[in-house]
Formats: structure tokens, C-alpha cells, sequence
């Protein structure tokens, strides 16, 4: 027996497949019968005709419902629980103390959520209340959880909590959301709207995609509060040296007095520079701009701050540090040529058509012993300024080439040892043949023939030069891989890259490779001592590079293998490689230590990789090395410099690939110093690094509460906005639940029914017998 009272809702099917059409022409077919029926009783009185027609409309419509086939749907449903997320905020600014209290931030809002703890249980009937917590990413937790979590997270990004929830609660109800927060948000909405300002389309659009009441719960108010930040530090990744670069610093003051405020940047602890802000209490956000001009490459750690003042909420903000690479704009050379040639011609040109190369050239068209027939001050050329390149403006470059070019008739000897000076001190020399270089310029037992990567022959008679004959330069092994040499990364198709080179055409005479040189190519019939004769050497002296090419050919690489169908990139290719290597490009190193991140936050490991090679830059296997670590505290407020504390060394041996990962770490802040040493051949090879360790205070930039961006939030979704500690959970409205659940279900046909069948007959027999004796048949 069908019992109603187990169902709560009562639906009408229609079980017929009729579509819309077919229901359409049976209602007009009907309308029809009707008319017809209506024309033929019109001789009939009102009342029976009235009638007769009832009783067929009647018929027509039982007929019509029984082919549309109606049942009653029976249901016992109850409505299935939405969800309410409540998101707290665990970024570092709520644990600073409400602005003239001595209460957390984050305290208020535990105090809060406990509060609420009444409510959740009060409504579970309709609702699932789902903790959060957010700082970098929305994280599931319980309620106790977050009655104890700690706010330490780096960011507080609401923008990327609210965006998370849709995909969270993916086919299911979300019924509304409340945040408890101090309203700092280093998000999307955070960056977009600015104090002061309405929310954006884009935001509004995100909270829109939610549908749901978005109750926000705010920790502290934006007044009251007193605070100097550093909000923002903008500069270029890298400088270049001797180039004026500019800092953009931007500042936050919130309840300063009127006063001038000293802005300093310092420079490894040194002060650099200095400016000054008049505050207006109108306005909170300055920007002061910096420039100054790197003197040395490399790593150059930069301080921005501001003074410290009484009853500030936070100190962590008022200093930034930031690291600055300083690398080179231009390679400065000076080329020094003792007679006009095409290899001089060649190689002058292509330095001059290099952007990254600024070029001086000095051609020696005459000395001072050349005769003089007219007036020194009526002549176009003037004498060779040896005093001022070589005693004053040698440091100033960065490579030195002697090409074809003796030191005798310009009184150079005395500059020699300067110019081997500037070598071993980090400088690049480079000397290129003819028949006044090498052994044929006299400079066999001179200074500069210690810093040659060749042995030269003793002075007197004897050949020091071949003027005529052709030959292609043999690579050695150690030229294979040599990024001088190599116009291939696959040996063996280098080969034969070099031997479709152009031959070159004389060379010096050289007596052999000099202690700790690398020969790269040589010879293919002289030799000396039963070697070949080096052609192309390399060699480290001190903490400078040199390179020795005894032939002034080079050029035919450039034009007759052009003139051949060729293209001059072998030429291009070895020149540019050859300036790299002699200024110790960094990528060029037979030792790297690789620092991946130049700023880590304590206890962070450091991603830093060391890599050895052997002088034809293989990799160096098994290699052997030490890192000396040293630690400089960051500069302390006032004073110029911190001391450097004792250094500890890191041992390693590098792997099959020539490479060490460093397992390092450090917990103290400050700038640390690394120096790798390994010990090859020619010596010890070092590079150098640094690594600033400082805490990641990003999300304490800007610390003044933003209420009134919550408060916006909560108006334009048509929630609740409360200032705690004030708190009405009745207030707090959420969508009613949407989804039902189905416990028990049946559908009773209406259509298939012998009592319908019944009337429907009753009805025809009515009409048939009234229409009969009302004498209509």
C-alpha cells in the first residue's frame, strides 16, 4: 500500500516521448473537433449543446493525458551540507602587536576563530565549516591546528587563497568564505589596489567566480600605527663598470612627524651616498633615486636605510640589502704596431667592428730619430707616447698586442718591467709575428720574455725568421679543446676545420714551449730539439694571461678563404675566442665556482657548484680542491665596516665530469666570502664567489594593516566586514545549500489506470445516450 507520509516531495512526470510539436497538434487537432462538433449541435438548445460539447472535450482531454503518459514522482530528500572556508592568515605581519596594545595580531584572530567555534557547531546542519590557513599557499588544517599555527610564512597571498577555492571545492557547494586577517595581501589584489583606492575589475572579477559571501574578519585597524619601512629597492641586475647606474628606492612612513629623514646607501658597509626626505603627513610614499658608478668587477653587496625612530612597530624594515653585478661594458685594447700590414689591417678592423672591444691603435710611422724636415709643430704625426701608455694609462686596459713591433727605437726598455708588472697583476699581453717581433724586435732576455708562452733564440747571428714558406698549423691535443682553437665542439670535425684553413705564409723562429705553457698548434716541419716548433701558445703568468702567434698571417684566414668561396668566421672565430681567454672571461675559467642565487635566507642550503678544468678544458677528474669560507656580519647603524670573522675550508674532489656540488648552509646573517683553490699544473687555479645571507623580510615591506581593502571585499561580494575584537556570528550569512540528497524514490503512473479507462468509457456512454434522446444520432 502506498504510504505518502514516507515521501516529503511530490513531483508531476510526463512519461510520453511526444515531443513539443506533436503536443502542439493535438491541442490544435482538438480545437478543431471542438468547432466542427460546435457548427454541427448549432440547431441544438444552448444547454444540451453546451453539454455534448463538455463531454467530448472532456473525452479528448482524458484521451490526450493518458497518450502523454503522467506519473506523480515521490521523493524522500534532504539537503545535502555546503561548504564554509575559513581562511586565517600565518604571514609575519600578524605577529606584530595591534597598533597601542600588547596583543598579537594573530592572538585577535585565534580569539576570533574561537569565538566562532559556537557557530560552526551550531550550523553544521547546512554547513561544513573547512579551516585554512594561507602565507604563500591555502593549506588545509583542522581547528585546533590553527588555534596553535605559528604565523612565519614569507607572504600573505589572499589573492592566490581565493583563487585556489573553486578548484578546491570542483563540483561542490561552496555556501561562503570568511577570512581573519590584517588585509595585507602580497597578491594579485594587494599589488592592484592601492590604499585608498576600489577594487579593481580584475578582483572583482575573481570574487565574483566564488559566488558566495566573502565575510571578512580584520585583525587590526590602518590607523595608529607608526612605522619607517624600505618598501622597495629597484635596480638592474647587472652594471657595467666605469658606468653610471641608478637605484630607485621607495619608502613607506606611517605616523612620522614632520621632519627631514636621512636616506643612506652604503656599499660593502662603506657609505656611499646620502639624501634626505621632508615627510608631509599627507602623504606616506616617497621615492629617492641613487646613482653612482662601479670602480671594480665583480660581486658588490649595497645597503639601503633609513634612521631608526621611537615606538616604531617594526626595525626589521628600515634596512634593504641587495647584491649588484658588476661586469665589463667594453674590452679595452690597446694595439701597439710596429709597421703597417694586412694582418695589422685585418685585426684592426675586426676589433674595431666588435661593439664589446674599445680600440686604440698606434701606428709607428716614425721614430725620434727619424729625420725631420720640417717643423715638429707643422707635422701631422707625432712621436710614440710611451710615457703615457705604459707609465700612466697601462692599468687602464684590460689586453695589450704587440703586433710586428720592436721596443728599441722608442727608449722602451725601461717600460718593459711595467708592462710585466701589469701582466702577473691580472692584465693580458699578446704578441703577434713579423720581422720585428719576437727574437727579430730584441727581446730575447728582456721582462717581456719571461712572460712569453715561447723560448726565444739567444741574440746574434743566426735565423730568426722564415719569410717565404707556406704551412698549415698543426693542432695539438691540448688545441683540440682549447677555446682558443676549437671552431668545433667535436674534435675531430675541428681538425678539419683547421686543415681547410688557408696556409699561413713566414713565421718567427722560436726555440720551444716556455715553462708552464700550453702549445695549441705548431709547426709541420720545423722543429727544435726534436719538437715541433710552437706556432700558437698560451700561458698564466701571475694572475695574467698571454698568447705568442709567430706568424702576421692570420689575415689569409680571413681573406683568401673568403676569396675561396669561404666565409671569414674561422678568423672572427679565433681572434674573439683569443680576447676572451686573455681577459679571463668568467665562461673561460679553468676553474668556476658557480653561486646560483646571490641572496639565501639563513639555514637555506647554498646551490653553488664547482667546476675544474685541465688547461685543454677537458674536464679535470678526481680533482682535488679546498673552499675557504669567510663571514662578514652586515654592516651595523653607524658604523663604516664590520670585521671579518675567521674563515673555515670546505674539502672536495670533483667527480667524472670535472664538477663538485657544495653541501653548504649558513645561519648567520652576513655576506659570506667563497674562494675555491685547486692546484694545477701551472700553479694554483682560484675564482671567487659571494652569497648574502640575509632574512627574508619581503612581507614586512608594508606592516600597516589594510582594513579598508577587507572591508571593500566583504561590500562588493554583500558580506560582513568586522573590526575585531568586535564580533556578531549572527551576522555571518551564507548561501543556503544548493545539492539535495535522495533517501528513497518512487513514481506511481497516473496514465496506466482502470479507473481512468473507466470514466473515459462512461463519459463516451453519457454523450452517446443524452445525444440519442436529444435525437441526435
Amino acid at each position: 500500500m502506498l504510504e505518502l507520509s514516507n515521501y516529503n516531495t511530490r513531483d508531476l512526470l510526463w512519461l510520453g516521448d511526444w515531443s513539443l510539436g506533436w503536443i502542439i497538434a493535438l491541442g490544435l487537432l482538438g480545437l478543431a473537433v471542438l468547432l466542427f462538433s460546435a457548427y454541427d449541435l448549432r440547431d441544438m438548445r444552448m444547454h444540451r449543446r453546451l453539454t455534448l460539447l463538455g463531454l467530448r472535450a472532456a473525452v479528448f482531454s482524458l484521451a490526450v493525458l493518458m497518450l502523454l503518459e503522467p506519473a506523480l514522482d515521490l521523493k524522500q530528500v534532504s539537503r545535502v551540507k555546503n561548504h564554509v572556508a575559513v581562511l586565517v592568515d600565518t604571514s609575519q605581519t600578524m605577529n606584530l602587536n595591534v597598533a597601542g596594545e600588547q596583543q598579537r595580531r594573530i592572538d585577535r584572530a585565534r580569539n576570533a576563530l574561537e569565538e566562532l567555534r559556537p557557530t560552526f557547531e551550531a550550523r553544521n546542519e547546512d554547513h561544513h565549516f573547512d579551516i585554512f590557513t594561507y602565507g604563500e599557499a591555502l593549506t588545509p588544517t583542522t581547528l585546533e591546528a590553527a588555534l596553535t599555527t605559528e604565523a612565519d610564512a614569507t607572504e600573505a597571498d589572499l589573492s592566490a587563497a581565493l583563487q585556489a577555492l573553486p578548484e578546491h571545492y570542483r563540483g561542490k557547494d561552496l555556501g561562503g568564505v570568511i577570512v581573519l586577517s590584517d588585509g595585507i595581501d602580497t597578491g594579485a589584489i594587494g599589488r592592484r589596489v592601492r590604499r585608498g583606492e576600489d577594487l579593481d575589475e580584475a578582483s572583482k572579477e575573481l570574487l565574483a567566480s566564488l559566488k558566495a559571501p566573502v565575510h571578512t574578519l580584520a585583525a587590526d585597524a590602518d590607523a595608529g600605527m607608526r612605522d619607517a619601512a624600505i618598501s622597495r629597492v629597484r635596480h638592474d641586475d647587472f652594471a657595467f663598470v666605469h658606468n653610471s647606474i641608478t637605484v630607485e628606492v621607495d619608502l613607506f612612513f606611517s605616523g612620522i612627524d614632520p621632519q627631514p629623514v636621512p636616506v643612506t646607501l652604503r656599499r660593502d658597509g662603506e657609505i656611499l651616498q646620502s639624501q634626505s626626505v621632508q615627510i608631509d603627513p599627507e602623504e606616506r610614499r616617497y621615492t629617492v633615486q641613487f646613482e653612482f658608478v662601479p670602480r671594480q668587477i665583480g660581486k658588490e653587496v649595497y645597503t639601503v636605510e633609513v634612521p631608526h625612530f621611537e615606538d616604531e612597530a617594526l626595525l626589521e624594515n628600515n634596512t634593504e640589502h641587495f647584491v649588484l653585478r658588476v661586469i665589463r661594458d667594453k674590452v679595452r685594447v690597446l694595439q701597439v704596431v710596429g709597421r703597417p700590414s694586412w694582418d695589422q689591417r685585418f685585426l684592426r678592423q675586426l676589433l674595431k667592428r666588435n661593439p664589446n672591444v674599445d680600440l686604440i691603435s698606434f701606428f709607428i710611422l716614425r721614430t725620434d730619430d727619424t729625420p725631420q724636415l720640417v717643423p715638429r709643430d707643422e707635422m701631422s704625426l707625432i712621436p710614440f707616447p710611451t710615457d703615457e701608455l705604459f707609465n700612466s694609462e697601462l692599468g687602464s686596459f684590460d689586453l695589450v698586442i704587440f703586433q710586428n713591433f720592436n721596443f728599441g727605437p722608442y727608449n722602451m726598455a725601461r717600460y718593459l718591467p711595467a708592462i710585466a708588472d701589469y701582466v702577473r697583476q691580472g692584465g693580458a699581453f699578446a704578441m703577434l709575428g713579423g720581422d720585428l717581433s719576437f727574437a727579430s724586435g730584441g727581446y730575447a732576455r728582456t721582462p717581456i720574455e719571461s712572460l712569453l708562452p715561447v723560448e726565444l733564440p739567444p741574440a746574434g747571428p743566426g735565423q730568426t725568421i722564415t719569410h717565404s714558406e707556406h704551412f698549415s698549423p698543426q693542432l695539438t691535443e691540448a688545441g683540440d679543446r682549447h677555446p682558443i682553437t676549437q671552431l668545433a665542439f667535436d674534435p675531430a670535425q675541428n681538425r678539419e676545420l683547421w686543415e681547410a684553413l688557408p696556409e699561413l705564409r713566414g713565421t718567427n723562429i722560436v726555440t720551444g714551449p716556455s715553462e708552464g705553457a700550453t702549445v695549441l698548434a705548431t709547426h709541420p716541419t720545423l722543429t727544435y730539439g726534436g719538437q715541433p716548433m710552437p706556432v700558437i701558445a698560451v700561458a698564466e703568468r701571475g694572475e695574467g694571461r698571454v698568447l705568442a702567434v709567430t706568424s702576421d698571417s692570420t689575415w689569409r684566414w680571413g681573406f683568401e678563404h673568403l676569396a675561396d668561396g669561404g666565409t671569414p668566421r674561422e678568423y672572427q672565430m679565433f681572434w674573439n675566442s683569443a680576447i676572451r681567454w686573455l681577459i679571463q672571461d668568467p665562461e673561460l675559467k679553468l676553474v668556476r665556482l658557480d653561486v646560483h642565487a646571490d641572496i639565501a635566507a639563513p639555514d637555506a642550503p647554498i646551490d653553488a657548484t664547482v667546476r675544474v678544468f685541465k688547461s685543454d678544458y677537458s674536464p679535470a677528474t678526481n680533482a682535488s680542491g679546498k673552499v675557504h669560507v669567510s663571514h662578514r656580519p652586515l654592516a651595523q647603524r653607524g658604523d663604516d665596516s664590520a670585521p671579518t670573522l675567521p674563515s673555515r675550508t670546505v674539502e672536495f674532489q670533483t667527480d667524472a665530469s670535472g664538477e663538485h656540488a657544495l653541501d653548504l648552509s649558513f645561519d648567520e646573517p652576513g655576506m659570506y666570502h667563497m674562494e675555491v683553490e685547486v692546484e694545477g699544473p701551472g700553479g694554483a687555479l682560484r675564482d671567487e664567489n659571494l652569497v648574502l645571507v640575509t632574512p627574508n623580510v619581503a612581507q614586512l615591506r608594508d606592516i600597516v594593516p589594510r582594513n579598508a581593502l577587507l572591508e571593500r571585499i566583504a561590500e562588493h561580494t554583500e558580506a560582513e566586514h568586522t573590526l575585531l575584537p568586535e564580533l556578531n556570528a549572527a551576522r555571518l550569512d551564507f548561501n543556503p545549500p544548493r545539492f539535495v540528497e535522495i533517501h528513497q524514490r518512487r513514481v506511481v503512473q497516473l496514465w496506466d489506470s482502470a479507473l481512468l479507462f473507466l470514466i473515459v468509457l462512461g463519459l463516451l456512454a453519457a454523450e452517446w445516450s443524452l445525444r440519442r434522446r436529444w435525437g441526435r444520432l
